[in-house]
């Protein structure tokens, strides 16, 4: 079997005892979906029936495969409190929510590679300590305090972009951008700092490489090792922090959302699990692992395509 072939069965090796895992803890969840939603004064015969139209008087081994060869077969099932498909209700709800972590990540890379480059070349500077100073601040800034900061300076002050809300992409692609801008920034920021501080490390650990003193004989100048050379296999190990860091942004556009009040998964999750919506929670939390299991696998064959010397390892 390949390296490939061997990561991929990995994954989904992971995915199906990421289901199990899943289905596990949200069952031991406490509250009943029926009572919450019949309320507390509700009969007991009108609980058993409720129990019997949702499935939920079924067995747990049951319930479960249930689950899986449905998702299998493209049917996700329906939601409790919604009473609509759940593949549709998060295909609507992913519309902003896949665009807003794309944002956030690309201007997490823009703002955290040269950052990082810069302090590297600079290092044991002024410049170097003064940015690793800021980089730790930034860092430990939690997401939501950060948005509300934004959202007051921003858009209650300035009124440079809007306080919250998502009206789609029906209104434009400018309208929806300009909507998603703080909430990317607010997600971005900490994760920039995380990626400078680990684009230094590898930068520096990176210049201090046989190959680099290689270059530099052959004639290469300083700024042509750096671009040429140093960056780009220092960049190799930035992208395996991407995929490690995916589910910390993930988690944080949860709390991004409901700040600035955007319709999207983060928002439907925490609904959803305020309101027992089990088949809505489970499947978007199945997503979210699908999402980070498939993001890992590109990087890892991008990582090999980037680096031959991997391309037998395993991921």
């Amino acid at each position: 079997m390949t390296g490939l072939a061997q990561t991929i069965f990995g994954r989904l090796a992971v995915l199906a005892i990421a289901s199990v895992i899943v289905f596990v803890l949200l069952s031991l969840l406490p509250g009943d979906p029926a009572t919450v939603m019949l309320g507390l004064n509700a009969s007991p015969e009108s609980i058993a029936a409720f129990h019997h139209q949702l499935g939920l008087d079924a067995s747990p081994v049951a319930r479960y495969f249930r689950w899986i060869v449905g998702l299998l077969h493209g049917n996700a099932g329906t939601s409790y409190v919604y009473d609509v498909p759940i593949s549709g209700l998060i295909l609507e709800r992913f519309q902003s929510t896949l665009p807003l972590i794309m944002l956030a990540t690309v201007l997490a890379l823009l703002i955290g590679l040269p950052v990082g480059a810069v302090a590297a070349t600079n290092r044991g500077k002024r410049l170097d300590l003064t940015l690793m100073a800021l980089l730790q601040l930034l860092k430990s800034i939690p997401d939501f305090w950060l948005a509300m900061m934004m959202t007051l300076l921003f858009s209650l002050t300035l009124r440079w972009f809007p306080a919250g809300g998502f009206s789609g992409w029906n209104n434009g692609v400018f309208s929806g951008l300009r909507a998603l801008t703080l909430p990317a920034i607010a997600l971005a920021i900490p994760q920039a700092a995380i990626i400078a501080r680990f684009m230094r490390s590898s930068l520096i650990d990176t210049l201090e490489q046989d190959f680099i003193r290689t270059a530099r004989a052959q004639g290469y100048s300083r700024q042509g090792v750096l671009w040429r050379v140093a960056i780009p296999n220092a960049v190799i190990p930035v992208l395996t922090l991407i995929g490690i860091q995916l589910p910390v942004l993930v988690t944080g556009s949860i709390i991004v959302e409901n700040v600035f009040n955007i319709p999207g998964c983060g928002k439907l999750l925490l609904e959803a699990v305020n309101q027992r919506d089990i088949p809505v929670v489970q499947n978007l939390v199945m997503l979210i692992v699908a999402g980070v299991l498939l993001l890992n696998l590109f990087l890892s064959i991008l990582i090999r395509w980037l680096d031959p010397r991997l391309a037998g390892g395993s991921a």
